[in-house]
């Protein structure tokens, strides 16, 4: 059984914590990511995650993310062609419960996420089922995906009734039983905003944790025409039930 310790402090005490990681996993959705993937493949081996329970999803690249992936011995899950980011989640999800893992963390493939803060989410795991990162360097996000970003969580606010301060953040920690009663329909960047408002409306509970996020020169596969599109017909959609 692999464990993975932590601190925490207690006045001027520090106690050391062992969680254990065996049926926790990863899904990483990727699109083009040879350039990163390995890196965080690399590091979740370091932390303690077992090969099988890290789940890269490549959807339809046309780089080497396959190759980078397999030679790093996981077997790896893919598209034939792109089919959107919420795709690769949900076969993420599906192939995660397949593997009798109870929990998953989520990913993005651009490296933006640092994997050693895993343990600030492991610190909550009992006391949500969906725990969201919250990113303290707005500043330095990119001015569209700020706008973006900050429309899209008041709109997911509102029809979930709950504040949720960064709907689009992809470093995500996640109960599998919620989809025991969660259902997901949309296939692209809509669906980490479904999940929430889904999640809100079956009672299961959410919570935050705030998380630093690396910026480089990553390119960014959000088109802000037809994803905004997307994200407004699944609104409206939400209105009616």
């Amino acid at each position: 059984m692999r464990v993975e310790p932590f601190l925490l402090t207690f006045g001027k005490t520090e106690v050391q914590l062992k969680v254990d990681l065996s049926d926790i996993g990863v899904v990483i959705p990727a699109f083009n990511a040879e350039k990163t993937i390995g890196n965080i493949v690399k590091e979740l081996l370091v932390y303690g995650f077992k090969k099988k329970s890290i789940i890269v999803v490549n959807d339809g690249s046309n780089d080497r993310t396959d190759e980078v992936v397999t030679k790093l011995g996981l077997s790896i899950v893919t598209h034939n062609k792109n089919m959107g980011k919420g795709a690769a989640l949900k076969h993420g999800f599906c192939a995660a419960r397949t593997r009798n893992l109870k929990n998953v963390f989520t990913l993005d493939a651009d490296g933006q996420h640092k994997v050693s803060e895993i343990k600030d989410f492991l610190k909550l795991k009992g006391h949500y089922d969906l725990i969201i990162g919250l990113r303290n360097n707005v500043v330095n996000m990119p001015f569209l995906r700020r706008i973006v970003n900050r429309m899209t969580s008041l709109v997911i606010s509102l029809l979930s009734k709950e504040y949720v301060p960064d709907v689009q953040c992809g470093f995500r920690y996640i109960n599998l039983k919620i989809f025991n009663k969660v259902r997901l329909k949309t296939n692209n960047y809509q669906t980490e905003s479904e999940i929430v408002i889904k999640a809100v409306r079956n009672r299961y509970r959410i919570g935050f944790v705030p998380i630093s996020t690396v910026y480089s020169n990553e390119k960014s596969y959000i088109n802000p025409f037809i994803d905004t599109i997307r994200f407004i017909k699944m609104a409206i959609g939400f209105l009616w039930r």
